[in-house]
């Protein structure tokens, strides 16, 4: 697989990278499947797409988590302790709109992100002073590219449809080993259910059982959020672990509910590819399907959750 970002460990190179030469890189080393972009690593089994429309609903999804969550960025550390400047790194960092965000609050910081693909998005990051973002091309599933103990902060997010099962404890294992004594780490992810507060008809559960059943033949287990806590209190380098659940509307509730709507169908529109190889149907057949599915989210009140949990080692970050 090619790599335009370079994986050497430097703070002060320039993250950023000729538009041009990203987009020749796409188009050379990514897989095409009907009008979408997805990633050629062989090694990982993440199935969304790589392309600009999903850099879209990135960026959507990261401003409805601030408003779900109804606070900054980060969670687990201080406004005090990133102002000094704090060694980040955002792992799955996709558009790297959190990290854009980060270092604009808190531009003492150096910071990092990792992905599957990043030079795509290596725009954003043209006009950043100090150049202290490096966007490095690797994959969690194996080794990071960094020493133990490199970090304060790990913030990993939404990950779930790209971790095996087998492979969470490596993950975790991986957050652990590179942070550093007393860092923290704050982990997100969808919590492996759609709901609804009034009864769902056997349409629904039968759409939603597919959609698992589709991840489950690739490995992943989308349920596994839910036992994501106790998952991290047994990696024994964690001496605590904080856990926060969220329950967001699907189509009601407000503008947020509606945009969550938004989201999540571009999420079951970017699997088309996949369940149309599995089922033996049309893009069209499988855009009815979801268009009937999510058309009564807001009178059924479909709702699903989100699972916080911030592991911290044993010791604190010094004020």
């Amino acid at each position: 697989m090619g790599n335009l970002c370079s994986t050497t460990e430097d703070p002060n190179r320039n993250a950023a990278l000729d538009a041009s030469a990203a987009a020749n890189w796409i188009a050379t080393s990514a897989d095409q499947d009907g009008g979408r972009t997805f990633h050629a690593e062989k090694k990982a089994p993440y199935v969304l797409p790589a392309d600009l429309l999903e850099g879209s609903r990135l960026n959507l999804q990261h401003h409805l988590f601030r408003e779900m969550f109804g606070g900054p960025n980060y969670s687990g550390v201080t406004e005090e302790q990133l102002k000094k400047g704090l060694r980040v790194l955002d792992i799955g960092c996709g558009t790297g709109i959190w990290l854009a965000e980060m270092h604009r609050d808190f531009p003492n910081g150096t910071y990092f992100g990792v992905d599957l693909i990043t030079t795509q998005w290596a725009e954003t990051f043209k006009d950043l002073s100090e150049n202290k973002i490096a966007l490095m091309q690797a994959n969690v599933l194996e080794r990071l590219p960094f020493e133990d103990d490199s970090f304060d902060y790990v913030h990993q997010r939404m990950l779930v449809s790209g971790i095996p099962v087998a492979k969470w404890p490596h993950v975790i294992s991986e957050i652990a080993r590179v942070l550093k004594p007393g860092g923290v780490a704050d982990l997100t992810e969808l919590g492996g259910e759609f709901l609804s507060h009034e009864p769902k008809n056997q349409r629904d559960r039968d759409m939603w059982k597919f959609i698992l059943e589709l991840f489950n033949a690739r490995g992943i287990d989308l349920k596994i959020p839910e036992n994501l806590g106790k998952m991290v209190r047994n990696e024994a380098q964690f001496e605590k672990v904080q856990e926060l659940r969220k329950e967001a509307p699907i189509g009601w509730g407000g503008y947020v509910g509606e945009l969550w709507k938004v989201d999540m169908r571009m999420v079951f529109m970017a699997v088309q590819p996949f369940v149309a190889a599995a089922l033996g149907i049309s893009a069209k057949d499988w855009e009815d399907r979801v268009d009937a599915y999510f058309e009564d989210a807001g009178a059924s009140r479909m709702y699903t959750e989100f699972v916080s949990v911030e592991p911290a080692p044993r010791k604190s970050i010094s004020e």
